[in-house]
């Protein structure tokens, strides 16, 4: 059921040139995370790691200065923390899908966006690193203690020149990766994106 929901985001974004009559655009967009975990549950030791993300967007102009842009996109998220001499790593991979509301603002020579919206994100690995003096460096599986889906909500801005655009934006995990919910971690994640129109 999720890859199928997958593959008809996929198709839409990749149909017909009739998108272009619609007020419809398309394009690539990718760059870096910034990615963290925080709650109850998460020890203040914890750092973040950084690593990117990217996939595609599809922009639907609607009626005044606003338009909807569902994205869909393979992000790398996850925190590491040292104990002792060793440093446990946890970099998660998701397929996000965020759905923004655009707002455009009212100024001249660049197109200036202020945007929010639900974001819903499909688990597909969780890998454990140690690395240290006293272990050798070593990677596990951690994907079953891990929740398959993640609710989000995700706030930016961005410039746009023509088919080029910059955005930077913040996605707010709201439900715990912990599979069980006995403990209270959230994905945080900072980002720094670069789309292109196509």
């Amino acid at each position: 059921m999720k890859k199928t929901g997958f593959s008809i985001l996929l198709l839409c974004i990749f149909s017909s040139a009739a998108f272009a009559q619609l007020g419809i655009s398309k394009g690539l967009i990718g760059g870096l995370n910034m990615a963290s975990l925080s709650g109850a549950d998460v020890s203040s030791d914890a750092k973040g790691v950084t690593g990117y993300a990217a996939g595609l967007y599809l922009e639907i102009n609607i009626p005044g200065p606003f338009s909807i842009e569902p994205e869909a996109l393979y992000s790398m998220k996850g925190s590491k923390i040292a104990i002792g001499n060793n440093t446990f790593t946890d970099n998660y991979a998701y397929v996000d899908i965020p759905v923004l509301l655009k707002y455009f603002l009212p100024i001249p020579v660049v197109r200036t966006y202020l945007y929010a919206g639900p974001s819903y994100s499909i688990l597909l690995s969780a890998k454990r690193k140690t690395e240290g003096s006293t272990v050798t460096n070593s990677e596990v599986d951690v994907k079953n203690a891990i929740a398959g889906n993640d609710l989000g909500a995700v706030v930016g801005l961005g410039i746009g020149f023509s088919g080029l655009r910059v955005d930077a934006r913040y996605n707010l995990g709201l439900s715990t990766i912990d599979k069980n919910g006995t403990y209270k971690m959230f994905n945080r994640v900072a980002a720094v994106y670069v789309g292109i129109g196509f």
